[in-house]
């Protein structure tokens, strides 16, 4: 019996590819190592590029005079609140696509702080999934610069 591509396709493995920071995350596909991965899927936050200042405004009656450290902490919080917000619909995506059989294996490549957001918020059998993680930000980059970051 000779194959025909649908029959191969089911064999090869599906590998997604995450490619995150914390205002933008690309999902791209292939079925193995040598063939260059295409982009499936894209999700943006627009809030991961605000500056703290931004995510935070000063309750009514404050006056600037009365920030103090306490008001620093808080922007910070801020800034990690949105970025743990988009890691975990990040992995909302990505656990419903395991779901539907759309991959089998993953690769997370994310700045190594975000890359820590999101391998805190997978779940188990998603987090068997990773087999590699790469801890650079090349959300900007195209398809082949990923492909030699991830395979070289």
């Amino acid at each position: 019996m000779i194959a025909t591509p649908y029959d191969l396709e089911d064999t090869m493995e599906k590998i997604w590819i995450l490619v995150a920071d914390s205002a933008n995350a690309r999902i791209l596909a292939t079925t193995a190592r040598t063939a260059m991965p295409t982009e499936v899927k894209r999700l943006e936050h627009p809030e991961g590029r605000l500056k703290e200042s931004e995510l935070v405004t000063d309750q009514p009656g404050r006056s600037r005079e009365s920030r103090g450290q306490g008001h620093a902490m808080q922007e910070a919080s801020a800034t990690e609140h949105e970025e743990m917000l988009f890691a975990g619909e990040i992995v909302q995506t990505l656990d419903k696509a395991r779901q539907e059989g759309k991959f089998e294996s993953l690769i997370l490549v994310a700045p190594p702080r975000f890359l820590g957001m999101i391998r805190q918020k997978l779940n188990g059998p998603l987090e068997k999934a990773v087999i590699q993680s790469v801890d650079k930000n090349l959300v900007a980059e195209d398809e082949s610069t990923i492909h030699q970051n991830i395979y070289s």
